[in-house]
């Protein structure tokens, strides 16, 4: 009967091990493919930020050079030259992603260059990645 219990015994021993083994390798599986998902998800929002932070500097580049064409003796050269070396980083900025890029690098180099814009210029204009309030209608 000793024998036959040892025999049981291990049994039962295998057999946890073997379902502990199997839970591991399904957590592996499930791990992984949930982990690809969440990082697309997490890399969808921060590439659209990024986009939208791009498109505003662009946005204020190509209104400042649209203004200074229209009213050269508001802006001066110096501004100018800022202007154009900002739509330059902002052309040269890479749509795909890139591994050897540092994509933030380059926007935080953007967003150093729109401050000095914006204190030549004199004129407060910053990215906000907030939601504008609502307005409420009134009729």
């Amino acid at each position: 009967m000793t024998t036959q219990s040892n025999g049981n015994m291990e049994s039962l021993v295998y057999l946890e091990e073997m379902f502990q083994q199997y839970g591991h390798e399904d957590g592996l599986r499930d791990g992984k493919d949930s982990g690809v998902l969440e990082g697309r998800i997490f890399g969808c929002e921060k590439s659209f930020e990024l986009g939208r932070e791009i498109g505003f500097y662009d946005g204020c580049a190509k209104t400042w050079k649209k203004l200074a064409e229209q009213h050269p003796d508001k802006i001066s050269s110096k501004v100018l030259k800022n202007i154009q070396t900002l739509q330059k980083m902002i052309d040269e900025f890479p749509r795909d992603n890139c591994p050897n890029t540092d994509m933030f690098a380059a926007r935080d180099k953007m967003a150093a260059k729109m401050k000095v814009i914006t204190s030549l210029l004199g004129v407060s204009q910053k990215f906000n990645m907030e939601k504008p309030a609502a307005k409420e209608l009134i009729y």
